[in-house]
């Protein structure tokens, strides 16, 4: 009678990724699992490590199985991949290989226009990859070849404007601002919300904050010896601090700017909390100069007063994060917003920024009056009522509770537009002040 097999007997089964392998079925108390060398191939065979296990295969093949071991997150969260290799982004110089590479061909023939400027692409493709760079001159060259095609019942093409076909500087422009757009840079209506109604420059506290910024912003650029900066704008509510953060990573024009925001991350957990916050910072990282506003981080940090309550796993990532340096050869700018400063000293984590600034509200009479100017939204008869009301009166309210106020007194009839100003300042308990 014939014997049955034993279980820890090898047998051989075929894999169609990465050539032939051989399992070893051992016991699953071993707690592991071996491969055995198949029979000698033409090519070098080598041992790979992948994943949790150990596969034997042509050095042909092992350039492909490192490709599938740096594939991504996705795979790695199927725990296939164990490492990962992360590429940056090409600076100018590597933009401007790429686009030559890819408009050598076109070149060639004819069909590259002469004001096409290989440098003057490289520099607005600020944060573009390589394939992305593809994707534009792709873009380009659709763009050239519609404006032969006749949009009539039916498609038609212009054979003898056709044979003059030339890709030009202006199709290139239209596919960069309409068609191709980075997945890692500038999204100017992340923030462009933010400022909506522009920064009111009612005194020099404002222009103070804007300078002491541009000075970061200087430093982040210029320092090799700081190629991290951080800063903390805090301030009472409704003062402006996200509006004047987003004003300064607006003016910095840097490549990469992201806000990290509480209202994009509403029912998230903790742990996804934390992963997405990681993720700004991670793709910050890819780009040569980023800026990262982290905005209401009492709000990020799920804080109550009664308790007081908050989530330490996401206080102890952004305390990593606001003190980790960028990979070498990227520099970062955080810009950090607040009103509770007492908490975060509470927390430890003023000391994770490298300054802090304050950001006022309007506190006499004559600023409030002067912001109403440059809102131009009162008559002159009627700013002058308010400032003879408020003269040598002490204030104290927020910009944007501010433009609350004088959007709703608009509302009213001409004649009750001063009292109905002067009672939501008096009942909002902002203007108290105005009659001591």
């Amino acid at each position: 009678m014939e014997a049955s097999p034993r279980r820890s007997q090898l047998t051989h089964r075929p894999h169609a990724a990465v050539g032939r392998r051989t399992a070893c079925r051992a016991p699953r108390r071993h707690g592991y699992r071996a491969f055995r060398r198949p029979a000698a191939t033409a090519g070098s065979v080598s041992p790979t490590r992948f994943g949790s296990s150990f596969l034997f295969v042509e050095s042909s093949q092992k350039e492909y199985l490192n490709d599938v071991h740096h594939a991504g997150s996705s795979l790695s969260h199927r725990r296939a991949v164990t490492h990962q290799l992360c590429c940056g982004l090409p600076d100018e110089k590597g933009r401007v290989q790429i686009l030559t590479i890819h408009t050598n061909k076109m070149r060639g023939f004819g069909l590259l226009s002469g004001d096409v400027d290989i440098p003057e692409l490289a520099a607005e493709t600020k944060n573009y990859s390589g394939a992305e760079l593809e994707g534009l001159v792709r873009a380009a060259q659709s763009t050239a070849m519609n404006r032969h095609i006749k949009a009539t019942s039916t498609v038609e093409v212009d054979m003898e404007r056709a044979e003059k076909l030339q890709v030009s500087r202006s199709d290139f422009m239209g596919s960069l601002n309409n068609d191709i757009k980075p997945a890692f840079g500038t999204n100017q209506e992340d923030y462009a919300s933010y400022i909506m109604n522009g920064i009111i420059k009612w005194g020099d506290p404002v222009t103070s904050v804007l300078d002491d910024g541009e000075l970061l912003v200087q430093q982040t650029k210029n320092s090799d010896r700081t190629p991290l900066v951080s800063v903390l704008l805090e301030g009472p509510p409704h003062s402006g601090k996200t509006a004047l953060a987003a004003q300064i990573a607006e003016d910095s024009e840097f490549p990469f700017i992201k806000i990290c925001s509480p209202d994009k991350m509403i029912g998230h957990s903790e742990i996804s909390k934390c992963q997405a916050i990681k993720k700004v910072f991670d793709d910050a990282y890819k780009s040569q100069l980023s800026c990262v506003v982290v905005d209401d981080i009492e709000r990020l940090l799920d804080y109550v007063p009664i308790g007081p309550r908050f989530s330490n796993l996401v206080l102890q990532a952004l305390l990593v994060l606001l003190k980790k340096p960028p990979p070498k050869g990227r520099k970062l700018l955080i810009i950090g917003t607040t009103s509770r400063k007492d908490i975060l000293q509470e927390m430890e984590m003023l000391d994770a920024f490298s300054t802090t600034i304050h950001i006022q509200n309007i506190s006499t009479g004559e600023q409030l009056v002067d912001a109403l100017e440059l809102l131009g939204s009162f008559t002159e008869k009627e700013r002058a009522s308010i400032g003879h009301q408020l003269k040598g009166k002490r204030v104290w309210i927020g910009i944007k509770k501010l433009l609350m106020f004088i959007e709703m007194s608009l509302q009213m009839a001409q004649d009750y537009r001063v009292t109905k100003f002067l009672t939501l300042l008096r009942d909002e308990g902002s203007g108290r002040a105005c009659y001591e």
